[in-house]
């Protein structure tokens, strides 16, 4: 359940693949559906990068940490050249520690062979073979550093996570100031179930600090954060989690944490009922919404007015905000929902204080302690109103209760986990009972019983989280009944971790995706996932090019909300972005042209053009294009951003610059516009301005390979070595990640600059500098 932020918080790149289940009232095959679906020493350590750990797992938890962006749950990647250790940082923390005369000898040419050997294997990627090698070394050499720190990452990149733990306990025993080698033993101690320990040395490593690598400082973290979130300490979590992630494209796994804090629901994401992801998902974006965070919640309100800590956390927002008026109100409909909570009554009577009214504050604070007499904070509530009442001497009487030994660890609300955990993770898990609900959930889809099926599928998923094929079906009967947030988040999921069904499925539940994020106004996306499902025939292929329609124009709606008097040119839009994809160009300008004469004002048409014309190095046709665009669309940044990339692919800086601030001005969290008025001051010189731009750039789309590409070109010109290198080795490894990726794992959520010409809807990369991906 590792994630990484850096790198779209992991791609899932695993597919189940046991056979089709046999049993029930049809087969799964005759449904189309299968269940499966350079080193460096340092005080005696030397470590070497392994390639090996390039490649991304996955883990019995689902979390997707995509990251990108922060790639939920379960997917991670231990790059060993970037995760590994700063040497000039660790030598205070090694330095004490030397190996001795007394470590065991053995013969030193086989030794040193086996040694290499290990070495060489993990290079390979022979990671089985590595491990067996490591181990034979260390029974002769249990003293040698690097190889005990080799043998954990590969153990723990290879999901041996209880062997791991052992040997990150033997690296921290030599090692007590490393707070990667914490981090790493807490994380392995999480993938085994022992959330107490994991805790422990995740705070352990919080403590000492992770400098010498953001991703797993960021994957520390994140975990750390929701044993927090399961233990109730929510205000530290959140805290914890949005310095961590508060900046950039947060991704949906550290929203759903961020939302189970805001809540205050003492559950991990795993324990979470499917049900209630979308609702999660929401109060986290409203956490990471920053001024508009009371706007995102007051529209919560609106769907869920009697949500246990909704209007606690409205009115703490409203309070933020200066409000404090609402604030009490919000804070009044809280005691009403949740009588039993002290919070509301502790949150007023800070309110009151605020306002003068002490006597009203006292009053409130005296309710907390009735609900909650044992609490520390209650009484602590209470001696602050009363010094703000003028009354000294009860206050100190009143702090003499609140000791922190009264409190102990927070108690959690037993109605909130009823109201949120799942279910059917109490079902049985044995094989027989997980094969039943697999073939009961199919014939209940098969047969359009979708709210029956819906159980039956939590169950299976609770026992089978990694089958991308059962979060797909979940995502298409929820879709079914029109629980469209919740079907987006579980086809995503399924499309992540990759599905096993008969083609006409695929095509389906791919559909399903696009649609729904068209709805949702990801267009690019959709186009991605549409491209799938190219070699669609019959009434699919019809309804796949109705959906390109909508992305070539833009039109967050689902494809039949179309009017009559639309029909024709949605249709007109999708065959032309249907050819666009495929790079029919002769074909597509023509009908471009004609569509623009008989559909002049229509939003997109000309972006649609322009875009195409930029592919082809067309750049004066396609700047008259985007002009046009800009006097139908002024409030859309996009045109502005194209006609910057036109101007740097001319070499002209000044203009790229300035209509990189103009679509920035539009939509301040473009990453394009970033990246291209980063790429237009490097080339100008202005190294200040590239790196500032490339960095925002970085955090908004942390997937993009180059962004890191250029971003490591502006270190160099600042003669930043270090950093440079950095971003070097993240640009390979994304780089080399997106070469292998299969394109039926699913779009990245950022992946950031693209070449315009695969559609409509891609994101220029300007210029020649970084490499094309292929």
């Amino acid at each position: 359940m590792v994630n990484r932020y850096l790198r779209s918080w992991m791609r899932r790149g695993t597919r189940s693949s046991i056979g089709p289940v046999q049993g029930g009232a049809q087969s799964v095959e005759s449904l189309g559906w299968s269940s499966h679906g350079t080193g460096r020493e340092g005080d005696g350590i030397q470590v070497r990068p392994y390639p090996l750990l390039h490649t991304q797992r996955t883990s019995s938890k689902y979390t997707f940490l995509r990251i990108q962006s922060m790639p939920i749950p379960g997917s991670r990647s231990i790059w060993l050249a970037v995760a590994l250790l700063q040497f000039a940082g660790l030598v205070s923390a090694l330095g004490e520690v030397a190996l001795t005369a007394q470590e065991p000898v053995a013969a030193p040419a086989d030794l040193d062979s086996l040694k290499k050997q290990a070495l060489e294997e993990g290079q390979a990627g022979k990671t089985d073979e590595a491990i067996r090698d490591y181990q034979r070394a260390l029974q002769l050499a249990p003293g040698w550093k690097e190889g005990l720190w080799n043998l954990g990452m590969l153990q723990y990149s290879s999901d041996r996570f209880a062997e791991a733990r052992k040997t990150f306990e033997k690296v921290t025993g030599f090692a007590p100031n490393l707070g990667m080698a914490w981090s790493l033993l807490g994380l392995s101690e999480y993938e085994t179930g022992d959330a107490d320990d994991a805790r422990t040395h995740l705070e352990k490593a919080q403590a000492l600090g992770i400098q010498d690598d953001e991703e797993i400082a960021r994957v520390s973290s994140y975990h750390l954060g929701i044993l927090w979130i399961r233990s109730g300490e929510f205000e530290r979590a959140s805290a914890l989690l949005l310095s961590t992630f508060g900046a950039g494209n947060v991704s949906s796994q550290a929203k759903i944490a961020l939302g189970l804090a805001l809540l205050r629901v003492p559950l991990l994401p795993s324990q979470l009922d499917p049900s209630r992801e979308a609702l999660a998902l929401a109060a986290g974006e409203a956490a990471t919404a920053g001024s508009e965070q009371p706007a995102r919640l007051a529209a919560l309100l609106q769907q869920h007015p009697d949500l246990p800590y909704l209007h606690y956390a409205y009115g703490r927002a409203l309070a933020g905000a200066g409000r404090e008026e609402e604030a009490q109100e919000q804070m009044l409909a809280e005691t009403r929902i949740s009588p039993l909570s002290p919070l509301p009554w502790m949150e007023l009577s800070r309110l009151k204080i605020g306002l003068g009214e002490v006597s009203e504050s006292v009053k409130a604070a005296q309710e907390a302690v009735r609900i909650a007499p044992e609490s520390n904070v209650t009484h602590q509530a209470l001696a602050q109103a009363l010094d703000a009442a003028g009354n000294a001497e009860l206050a100190a009487a009143e702090r003499q209760f609140a000791t922190p030994a009264v409190d102990g660890q927070p108690i959690a609300e037993q109605r909130m986990i009823q109201l949120y955990a799942n279910p059917a993770a109490k079902a049985g898990t044995g094989p027989e009972a997980i094969e039943q609900l697999w073939n009961r959930a199919l014939t209940e889809y098969t047969a359009g019983q979708y709210a029956a099926a819906i159980p039956d599928l939590k169950a299976w998923l609770a026992a089978t989280p990694e089958s991308g094929t059962g979060w797909a079906m979940l995502g298409l009967c929820e879709f079914a009944l029109k629980d469209f947030d919740n079907a987006l988040i579980h086809l995503d999921r399924g499309a992540k971790l990759g599905l096993s069904a008969s083609s006409e499925s695929l095509y389906e539940a791919r559909y399903t995706y696009a649609i729904l994020l068209v709805h949702t106004g990801q267009f690019d996306r959709a186009a991605d996932v549409l491209s799938l499902a190219a070699k669609a025939t019959g009434p699919m292929a019809q309804r796949v090019e109705n959906a390109l329609g909508l992305v070539l124009l833009r039109r967050a709606e689902f494809p039949e909300n179309e009017t009559t008097s639309e029909v024709a040119l949605v249709n007109a839009a999708g065959h032309i972005e249907s050819l666009l994809q495929q790079s029919k160009y002769d074909e597509a300008f023509p009908q471009l042209k004609h569509l623009l004469d008989r559909y002049p004002s229509t939003p997109f048409i000309h972006y649609a053009y322009g875009t195409a014309l930029i592919a082809l190095s067309h750049f004066d046709e396609a700047t008259a294009q985007m002009q046009a665009e800009r006097a139908i669309s002024p409030a859309s940044e996009l045109p502005c951003v194209r006609l910057a990339s036109i101007a740097l692919r001319q070499h002209d800086t000044a203009a790229a610059i300035t209509w990189s601030q103009q679509a920035l001005l539009l939509a301040s969290n473009s990453v394009e516009a970033h990246y291209l008025f980063g790429r237009a001051s490097l080339e100008a010189g202005d190294l200040a301005s590239a790196i500032r731009e490339l960095e925002i750039a970085g955090k908004l789309s942390p997937a993009s390979p180059e962004i890191h590409f250029n971003l490591a070109k502006a270190y160099a010109h600042a003669k930043m070595t270090e950093k440079a290198e950095q971003e070097r080795a993240i640009f390979s490894r994304l780089n080399a990640a997106e070469e292998s990726r299969p394109g039926s794992q699913g779009a990245p959520v950022d992946a950031g600059p693209r070449e315009p010409g695969g559609g409509s809807g891609a994101s220029p990369e300007p210029g020649p500098a970084a490499p094309r991906l292929k």
